[in-house]
């Protein structure tokens, strides 16, 4: 048995839509964003009725397919297009929590405020562990670091795309050209108002990963100066030495250090004191 909140709105297929196409006056406008995959959320507005299409991300880390339909609004009903059922699975979980009386336009922006509840807690999660992240950079960085940075800041850019599209949906709700259809606009000013935080928290989000991932540069930039450092130190201390080596690999019959019984000796001393006059050199200058 249909219960009131079901009454307010119908769930149908692409096909049962097409079938059907005499029911919509704009059924052309709305087949025409049906006809490719639906890449965003939007609404046009008409005298008469709304429609509109929604994409809304999965709110976890990777491409997983969003979730994705289409709706046709008027004044006196509502119906949903979509081709995979998952809205159909989503309304029949919720239907305790949606409204079970009002117009159309209230059960749609109280589906949108439902779809959205959750956000905030995914939000919190994404910054909770970029909060780690940033304490991992300043000791050991996961090999996966930069590519798990990647993909939140993939994310985030998507989300701050959706709640953008919310706002505007909202907006158009507002306009006067929905006044005839929409008489109460309060529960879309909440609803503007929540997608504003949302896309707010997600741009502060954002501007962090830039800063964490400015910061992971530097520290990679700093360890490899290290590494260059101690490479330039080592390089140094060996060039006399080499230099003597060179000098002396020669082997000339006219060296006269290659007669002395002494030279092997004074050749480990020199070489000594190189090394030490270096290494006191290099500390006095703070190089290491």
């Amino acid at each position: 048995m249909a219960t009131e909140s079901e009454n307010l709105y119908t769930v149908i297929s692409m096909d049962e839509f097409q079938k059907r196409a005499d029911q919509f006056p704009h059924y052309k406008e709305l087949l025409h964003s049906l006809s490719r995959a639906i890449r965003y959320c939007k609404a046009e507005a008409y005298r008469d009725c709304v429609i509109g299409t929604l994409r809304i991300p999965q709110k976890k880390e990777g491409r997983d397919p969003a979730f994705t339909f289409a709706y046709y609004l008027t004044d006196q009903s509502i119906v949903f297009i979509e081709s995979e059922g998952k809205l159909k699975s989503w309304l029949s979980k919720h239907t305790a929590t949606l409204p079970q009386s009002g117009t159309p336009s209230q059960m749609l922006v109280s589906i949108l405020k439902q779809m959205t509840d959750d956000d905030l807690l995914y939000l919190l999660h994404i910054e909770s562990e970029t909060e780690q992240m940033e304490e991992e950079v300043e000791h050991s960085v996961a090999e996966d670091f930069f590519a798990t940075l990647t993909r939140r800041r993939h994310k985030l850019s998507e989300l701050n795309a959706y709640y953008m599209q919310l706002r505007e949906i909202g907006e158009i709700f507002q306009s006067d050209v929905c006044q005839a259809i929409i008489p109460n606009v309060q529960e879309w000013d909440r609803f503007i108002q929540r997608a504003e935080r949302l896309q707010s928290h997600v741009q502060l989000l954002r501007e962090n990963m830039t800063q964490l991932r400015e910061l992971f540069q530097s520290v990679q930039d700093a360890r490899q100066n290290r590494i260059m450092g101690v490479i330039t130190i080592i390089t140094t201390v060996f060039f006399p030495l080499s230099l003597l080596t060179g000098w002396y690999g020669m082997n000339f019959v006219n060296m006269p250090e290659l007669q002395w019984e002494y030279s092997y000796f004074v050749m480990i001393f020199v070489v000594v004191v190189i090394v030490t006059a270096e290494i006191i050199y290099f500390k006095k200058k703070k190089f290491f």
